[in-house]
């Protein structure tokens, strides 16, 4: 019949037939007409939505069966590119456009397409994305609207959220939550207590955040689990720690029930600046707390250059200085309390 009998068909080309047998051909294609001209129906695609190829480059070559279909193209042709491998499924229902391995990029695509519309990630991902260093992202956490259930997926964990549309950066691409409430998320979904600690504490010393940024979001989270945590670590944030070993440092003194500095990050200045830990203004004492990579020979050797500064420069003073590392504070905890009760107390 004349092509103009079918307004929904496009003419895809023209197929010779090879000696021995028939082209192969996707199940929504048939040869028809003279001369092996090939055509499709199909539905016409909605006017003004993107077709599969512009919504491909816009999303990391990664597009979901939903997107497929709303394009005018058929379940038959999807199913189709997965079965011949020419796409390679991430998710069901989400596929990648070509065969070769899923970048990461991809999967966070992915992640946000298989949770539907008006999903966003949150989290680790969304704060990796935002330029977190020091973290890799080992699942995919995903906001969607509270009305909504996602069965999870190896390396993609959906979570509820109330107001979620509000939450969500409205440029960043792939969709995501602002950075503070990303942060609150990481520390409430983390594994332990330690780690969503060091995630608030490295989000604001790289400075994807500010202190009362994150004191606003908290606001408005009334639930967030480990809330008394967040706020612990908030307080001891301000007051200038943004290490592990001095977070833990810090919750070392207050099971301890010892006095805490009166300033963190003490700047001393002799011939450069330099910084030390702690400081207690009335017992003239000065604690550097050594992290992991204080183990190395040009640290250990900068760090007893950076102690004798600070008691050249207050040499009047008689400061006492207590040197301890992570593993003093892991293992040691009774000396240490023994050590700075005597210095801090006595």
């Amino acid at each position: 019949r004349p092509l103009r009998n079918f307004p929904s068909t496009r003419v895809l080309g023209k197929f010779h037939e090879p000696v021995g047998g028939r082209p192969q051909l996707p199940p929504s294609i048939s040869p028809c007409g003279p001369q092996g001209v090939i055509v499709l129906a199909m539905a016409a695609p909605a006017f003004g939505v993107p077709s599969w190829r512009e919504l491909a480059e816009s999303q990391a070559d990664v597009l979901s069966r939903r997107q497929w279909l709303l394009a005018g193209l058929s379940e038959d042709s999807w199913q189709w590119r997965l079965d011949t491998g020419r796409w390679s499924t991430v998710f069901p229902g989400v596929a990648v456009t070509h065969s070769g391995s899923v970048t990461d990029e991809q999967r966070a695509w992915a992640s946000v397409l298989y949770a539907g519309p008006g999903a966003a990630l949150s989290g680790d991902a969304a704060l990796v994305l935002a330029g977190l260093r020091g973290l890799e992202v080992a699942a995919y956490d995903v906001a969607i609207p509270v009305q909504r259930r996602v069965r999870a997926q190896p390396r993609l964990r959906p979570h509820r959220v109330r107001k979620l549309a509000g939450l969500v950066h409205p440029l960043r691409r792939p969709p995501r939550v602002r950075p503070p409430r990303a942060v609150l998320d990481a520390l409430s979904w983390a594994a332990g207590d330690r780690s969503g600690e060091w995630r608030l504490a490295a989000a604001v010393q790289q400075r994807l955040v500010r202190v009362s940024e994150l004191r606003a979001a908290l606001a408005e989270v009334p639930c967030l689990p480990r809330r008394a945590l967040v706020e612990a670590v908030l307080a001891d944030v301000e007051q200038g720690a943004h290490a592990q070993t001095e977070l833990d440092f810090l919750a070392f003194l207050r099971r301890c029930r010892l006095p805490p500095p009166d300033q963190l990050q003490l700047q001393v200045r002799v011939g450069r600046t330099r910084y030390l830990d702690a400081w207690w203004e009335r017992q003239r004492v000065v604690a550097e707390v050594d992290g992991a990579h204080h183990r190395f020979a040009s640290s250990w050797d900068a760090d007893t250059l950076r102690a004798n500064d600070v008691v050249v420069s207050r040499r009047h003073d008689r400061v006492m200085l207590l040197r301890l590392t992570g593993g003093n504070l892991r293992h040691d905890q009774v000396t240490l309390e023994r050590q700075f009760r005597a210095a801090l107390l006595g």
